[in-house]
C-alpha cells in the first residue's frame, strides 16, 4: 500500500517550492587519510634540489678524490727525483768502470809493446820543457827496455838534455815521473786518467 506524500500546510502555500539540494560530490583524490599501516608519502622535493643524502655522498667523492690527485703528484715528483739521482749515479759508475777498463788495456798493451811504454815516456819528457837535466824513474822492467838501444832511440829528438833513466820500485809497469830543473813531471798511468777524468767531469757538467 502506497503512503500519500504528505501535505504542505496552509501557511506555506503562498511561499514556493524549493528542490531538494543535491547531495555534495567530492573528488575521489580528497584528503583522505591513510589507511592503518601504509607509509606516509613525503612530498617531492623542489625542482633542482639534490637529497640531502646525495649531496652528502658527492661531498666526500669530490674530497678523496683531491687527497688522491695530490698524493699522484707527490708520488711522480719522487719519482722523477729519484731518477735523476739514479741517472747521475749510473753516468758516474760508468765513466768509472770505463777508467777502470782503460787503465787495464794500458797496462796490458805497456807490457805486451815495448812501443806502447817509449810513447807514454816521450809524451812526459816533452813536458819537461827546457830542464837541461832530466832523471826519468820507471818500474825496473820499465826501467831496463828504456836503458836498452831500442830505448834511447826512441827518445831521439825529443829533448836535448841529457836523460837519465832509473828503476824505482815504488812505481808499477807504465808508470814513469821524471825529476827536471824545474821540478817534477808526474807521469803516472792513474794521474793521466785522472788528468783526463776531470775533463770528462767538466765537460758533462758544461753540457748540463
Amino acid at each position: 500500500m502506497t503512503t500519500p506524500l504528505a501535505r504542505r500546510p496552509r501557511f506555506l502555500a503562498s511561499l514556493p517550492e524549493v528542490p531538494s539540494a543535491e547531495p555534495a560530490r567530492f573528488p575521489a583524490a580528497a584528503a583522505r587519510a591513510p589507511a592503518a599501516g601504509s607509509p606516509a608519502r613525503t612530498p617531492a622535493p623542489p625542482a633542482g634540489a639534490l637529497p640531502a643524502a646525495r649531496v652528502e655522498v658527492e661531498v666526500p667523492l669530490a674530497e678523496i678524490r683531491r687527497d688522491a690527485m695530490e698524493k699522484v703528484n707527490a708520488a711522480l715528483e719522487t719519482l722523477r727525483a729519484q731518477a735523476d739521482r739514479l741517472a747521475e749515479q749510473a753516468r758516474a759508475d760508468a765513466i768509472e768502470i770505463g777508467f777502470q777498463v782503460a787503465r787495464k788495456i794500458l797496462e796490458l798493451e805497456v807490457r805486451q809493446s815495448p812501443e806502447a811504454l817509449f810513447a807514454l815516456v816521450r809524451s812526459a819528457v816533452r813536458r819537461a820543457g827546457e830542464s837541461r837535466r832530466i832523471a826519468v824513474r820507471l818500474a825496473p822492467d820499465d826501467a831496463a827496455l828504456l836503458q836498452s838501444e831500442a830505448g834511447r832511440a826512441a827518445l831521439d829528438g825529443v829533448t836535448a838534455a841529457r836523460v837519465e833513466f832509473l828503476a824505482d820500485a815504488a812505481l808499477e809497469r807504465g808508470d814513469c815521473v821524471v825529476d827536471t830543473d824545474f821540478g817534477q813531471v808526474d807521469g803516472r798511468l792513474s794521474t793521466r786518467l785522472a788528468e783526463v777524468r776531470r775533463a770528462v767531469d767538466g765537460a758533462s757538467e758544461g753540457a748540463a
